[in-house]
């Protein structure tokens, strides 16, 4: 049996480091598809060994591992992630090749719900903006999952996947909130907040463009845990998030463009201050804002180098005279509305 399951990527409105201290989020599933390709071979006789082979476009690798290899490999991150939460390592290194994500995430699967013993072979690929902050970790494991789920035909439980999809997220960045996984697998535009109902907003026709500043230097565990060791849970900047969140949300919710505008900007300039901006970035916006243009970076940022991932610029037409005198990309941005879907071939 074969599977291709296809899934967006996502880009944060607002909230992409406030959602971990209870403020909301407003994020959306972007038309940007990350696919996963699994076939599946039961083993032809007793004495075969059950195996993985796993290929990795976007790294141009191809690996095949035995089971006992697998999880063998597995064992040694989660001893990883153990000494991590100990703060006796960096996150960064808990996952070590962009494998171990895919490691891990058929490990947490099969601790949930046991791996059919065959040939698997995994096949993964990205779009162009991967590793820029559009969530391309949550895409690959909701994908994947997703899938895993299809082959040993399980009834797909929302809460089931995403609990699981959290717990592969968080040995990647350190804390996760759940929020990226949540998105690309539901697509639209929605409303996330820890401890409150997922609510889904309307479409509104916005026009958009990401624009690629370039891989950031840091990790996003870094980012996330540089916020952490500066502001902590009782920062009143958390409630300025907030405001920002909700002013956002009613300028979307009455399709009234000056009002999102001014939030975008409020919303840059809390990231500008809790020092995941680089300085590169901070300029190049503000010469977005000068020329009546409202733009923020959208994924955890950078706290080294002069690369931030993507940026969400609004205005009624395409940034391009700005973009082309710092030498950016950009692109119109394109709302996905199903979410991360599943073909069976047989």
């Amino acid at each position: 049996m074969k599977t291709v399951c296809t899934t967006p990527a996502k880009l944060i409105l607002t909230g992409e480091h406030s959602v971990l201290f209870g403020a909301p989020a407003l994020c959306m599933a972007v038309a940007l598809d990350t696919v996963c390709e699994i076939d599946f071979n039961p083993l032809e006789t007793a004495d075969h060994q059950p195996f993985l082979e796993i290929e990795l476009a976007d790294f141009n690798q191809k690996m095949a591992y035995p089971y006992l290899t697998w999880q063998k490999r597995v064992t040694h991150i989660e001893s990883r992630y153990a000494l991590y939460e100990k703060n006796a390592l960096a996150i960064q290194t808990v996952l070590q090749q962009p494998v171990d994500l895919v490691l891990l995430t058929l490990q947490q699967f099969h601790n949930l719900q046991r791996l059919k013993p065959g040939h698997w072979q995994i096949k993964l690929r990205s779009h162009n903006l991967s590793g820029k902050g559009l969530g391309s970790s949550a895409s690959i494991i909701i994908s994947l999952l997703h899938s895993l789920f299809v082959h040993h035909q399980i009834d797909i439980s929302e809460i089931d996947l995403l609990a699981l999809a959290q717990q592969v997220e968080s040995r990647q960045h350190g804390a996760s909130s759940g929020l990226d996984p949540t998105t690309v697998f539901r697509g639209s535009l929605l409303r996330f907040q820890q401890g409150v109902p997922l609510q889904q907003l309307t479409h509104q026709n916005f026009n958009a463009w990401v624009i690629d500043t370039g891989k950031p230097s840091s990790t996003t565990g870094q980012a996330v845990n540089h916020v952490h060791n500066h502001f902590t849970h009782q920062s009143a900047i958390w409630q300025d998030f907030k405001q920002v969140a909700s002013n956002m949300e009613s300028a979307w919710d009455t399709s009234d463009a000056e009002r999102l505008n001014q939030a975008v900007r409020d919303n840059q300039a809390l990231l500008e201050h809790i020092g995941v901006v680089p300085d590169k970035v901070k300029t190049f916006i503000q010469a977005l804002h000068k020329t009546g243009y409202s733009a923020k970076i959208c994924g955890a940022g950078s706290i080294s180098g002069d690369q931030a991932g993507v940026v969400l610029c609004i205005g009624p037409d395409a940034p391009s005279e700005v973009c082309e005198a710092y030498g950016y990309d950009y692109y119109p941005l394109k709302l996905n509305e199903t979410g991360s879907q599943c073909e069976v071939h047989h």
